[in-house]
Formats: structure tokens, sequence, C-alpha cells
């Protein structure tokens, strides 16, 4: 059996071993959650690239699309929030132009040489969450780059509505809610807009 002195030092031992972790759990959760950016100000830090900053003219929807070389192509990353959950469509369009309310103005979708399918399903869907936000999206695609002959610079993205794309007309309602044109990622960051 223990004596009075034998047990109390124990708890002593005890207690100052779950300060010591305490202090080292918040001291670590601190560190993580200092360091913790949101998805979009990640993309954008990485450097170099293109970056379309998106923006709506029918709602709060706002994301970022940052497109960057990786072997024989570019990664396309996107983030963006407060869209109506559901299923959406991303694009590129072959103006670099989101001048129109609905869009009209980044003329049709767009895909490389060689594509073989309707150039509105060269990036695959993806679905916004109950929260209306997508920050996860990755895709790649081959033949194009962010400089020279094939970039992808000057060209509109738009997120679409649904599966598919649509046309757009002159001042009609369409499936397009939101737009952005790719420029350099370090011009973006030095653009105050």
């Amino acid at each position: 059996m223990m004596g009075g002195s034998a047990i109390g030092s124990a708890w002593r031992i005890r207690a100052r071993y779950h300060r010591r972790m305490g202090a080292a759990i918040l001291v670590a959760m601190a560190v993580a959650i200092g360091g913790c950016q949101s998805t979009k100000e990640t993309m954008v830090e990485r450097g170099g690239g293109l970056v379309a900053q998106l923006r709506s003219r029918t709602s709060a929807a706002t994301g970022v699309v940052h497109i960057f070389n990786y072997r024989d192509g570019v990664v396309v990353e996107l983030a963006i929030d407060n869209l109506v959950p559901g299923t959406y469509r991303i694009a590129l369009h072959e103006r670099g132009n989101c001048s129109s309310s609905n869009y009209f103005s980044a003329g049709l979708p767009w895909a490389p040489p060689g594509w073989n399918k309707s150039p509105g399903e060269l990036l695959p869907q993806f679905y916004a969450n109950p929260e209306g936000n997508q920050n996860s999206y990755v895709a790649y695609i081959t033949g194009v780059r962010t400089e020279g002959p094939l970039s992808l610079k000057g060209r509109s993205v738009v997120i679409h509505y649904g599966q598919k794309t649509s046309d757009a007309f002159p001042g009609q309602p369409n499936n397009r809610v939101a737009c952005g044109v790719l420029d350099n990622a370090d011009a973006l960051l030095l653009r105050d807009d």
C-alpha cells in the first residue's frame, strides 16, 4: 500500500504532465491556426501562372481561378463562394471580356485545337456544397500553357449553373453566373479594384 506522500507525488507528476501537454497542444493549435489561410489566398500566393478573379453581376458569388503549368498542360484550381447549392460547369471562353450583364461578351466556350468534344466539356463539372462553396476543385488540361502561342492568358473563365454550358444572347437570361479574365498572377496581385 502506498503512503500519502507517494500518492501526492504521483498526483503532482500527473498534473505537471497534463499542464505541459495542454500547453503543447495550445501552442500547436495556435501555430496551425496562424498558418491557415483561405484556399483563395493560398492559390494566389503560389506565385506565377494565371489568375482570374470571378465576380457575379447577379449574385454574391465571388471566387478565383488559378492556372499554372504542369507537365504538358496546365492545372486549373477553383475556389468560389456564395453560389446556390448544386451542379456547375466551369468553362474557358474565347474572349476575355466580362462586361455584359449576362456575360454574352465572353463569347462561346473555347477548347484547344484537337479537342474532340464540345468546348463546354473541356473542364469537368463541380458541385457547390450546401453552404454554396467549392474550394477543392482541381482539373488538368493538356496542350495549353500559361504563356506562349498556346497561352490561356486573356481568355475568360465563366461559371455556368447546371451540367452544361449554354448559348448567350445580348440582354437575355442564361446560366452564366460568374466571370473573370485570366491575367498574370503577379499583375492581379498588384491591381487594386
